[in-house]
């Protein structure tokens, strides 16, 4: 009898497979562990760009020129044998001259920059600039670039070292370095 049961109701699924409904474990709400979400980003939205930048450039140059003349007056040289019974002179110029540029950079900043366009996929253009002044002194930093959305981490900071197409400027009006008077004429010159 109880076989029997058993296989009834084994034909009953059978027959009748539309009444029940499977469930799956994975739905569009749930996600996946393993794939990062897609973060959307709009026009207008804020980043904060972790600026670490380094740069070095090196150039050397230099001349050397040598002029030289004697004059000697000595006895059976002319009028000045009487005068003077031996004179001598000689001049001797010798300029040498060299020249370097040593420059070397580093940059290290947080600037918050605005989105100002998004293309189709995903990038992020963005521009932004601070100007910081004290006293006399006024520093302008602007950088303007582009990042992918996935290189955005959770809090809205991104490295510079991930940004395509940038211009960073950073330009300052430093009276404590600048040359004098004497200095600049020389430069001039020279």
């Amino acid at each position: 009898m109880r076989r029997k049961f058993c296989l009834l109701l084994i034909l009953l699924f059978l027959i009748f497979p539309s009444t029940m409904t499977a469930n799956s474990l994975w739905t569009e709400r749930s996600g996946s562990y393993f794939i990062k979400p897609v973060r959307r980003f709009a026009v207008g939205e804020l980043l904060t760009i972790i600026i670490s930048e380094q740069a070095s450039a090196t150039s050397r140059t230099g001349a050397n020129t040598g002029e030289e003349s004697s004059l000697v007056v000595g006895p059976g040289a002319g009028v000045l044998t009487n005068i003077l019974p031996y004179l001598q002179a000689s001049v001797e110029n010798n300029y040498g001259a060299s020249a370097g540029t040593n420059k070397t950079g580093s940059l290290k900043a947080q600037l918050t920059v605005r989105i100002v366009a998004v293309d189709e996929h995903g990038n992020l253009s963005f521009e932004g600039s601070k100007e910081i002044k004290v006293n006399e002194d006024l520093q302008k930093l602007t950088f303007v670039g582009t990042v992918r959305s996935e290189d955005v981490r959770p809090d809205n900071t991104v490295y510079s070292t991930y940004v395509a197409d940038a211009r960073i400027d950073y330009l300052g009006n430093d009276h404590a370095t600048k040359k004098g008077l004497l200095t600049r004429a020389i430069d001039w010159l020279f």
